[in-house]
């Protein structure tokens, strides 16, 4: 296993983004299996997601070997907020900059067949993960949702679709109600909203699991439930 570093430029949003590239690329056989990650920075610091990479390996031998992880880091808390929630100014960029630039750019420049193709996200991470998919819902094939932080306009853009066929991993904390956005200064309602986001993939032939845990909107709690998360992709689907 190994991870590159990339920058790439975004025409969209006029302005560079760092990602890093966990995996064996050059032992990838047959398909390989793209994870795309939000917070990737976030993701490497503080939810350990290599050391969870390196123990799935170990753990399934031929899905881990064709896993390839995308971490795609949005900037400071400022830019993340604009990037990752509608009310931002570069929410709408953002989606185009990851279906039309990053993707076809990784995916041309690994020049490997994908099999699965998901999202992973925490909390607005989540919320970006959903609306990126949403625009292109043939492209992808997995959500990896934690602590999704939607609005009542992502649950109705939900409803709008007659059939949502992802595979999706879903969870939430139970206290996560409280949660106050240190950006906006709202509680968004987190636990209330994922209850239901749940009841709608229920009713567009959405392959679900979701987990409802005795959590707070914490770090801790992704990083003890990446491994669970990173299962589901391989394993399902």
């Amino acid at each position: 296993m190994h991870m590159d570093k990339e920058v790439l430029r975004s025409n969209y949003c006029n302005r560079d983004y760092e990602y890093h590239l966990l995996g064996s690329v050059n032992e990838a056989n047959g398909k390989v299996n793209l994870l795309y990650v939000q917070d990737g920075g976030d993701y490497l610091e503080l939810g350990e997601i290599e050391k969870v990479y390196n123990s799935l390996i170990r753990m399934y031998k031929e899905q881990g070997e064709n896993l390839i992880c995308v971490l795609v880091s949005p900037g400071d808390s400022i830019e993340r907020w604009h990037s990752y929630d509608r009310r931002g100014a570069n929410f709408n960029n953002y989606i185009s900059f990851f279906n039309e630039e990053l993707v076809p750019f990784v995916e041309e420049k690994l020049n490997l067949q994908v099999g699965k193709r998901g999202l992973l996200g925490d909390s607005l991470g989540a919320n970006i993960s959903l609306n990126i998919a949403m625009q292109k819902p043939e492209n992808w094939s997995h959500l990896l949702l934690q602590s999704s932080a939607i609005s009542p306009r992502e649950l109705s853009d939900l409803e709008g679709f007659s059939t949502l066929p992802w595979h999706v991993y879903q969870t939430v904390g139970i206290y996560e109600d409280e949660f106050i956005s240190p950006i906006s200064n709202e509680k968004l309602y987190i636990y209330s909203r994922n209850q239901k986001m749940y009841q709608i993939f229920k009713g567009k032939n959405t392959d679900i699991e979701y987990k409802v845990q005795e959590e707070n909107h914490l770090w801790d709690f992704w990083r003890r439930d990446l491994p669970t998360a990173l299962q589901y992709f391989l394993n399902n689907g």
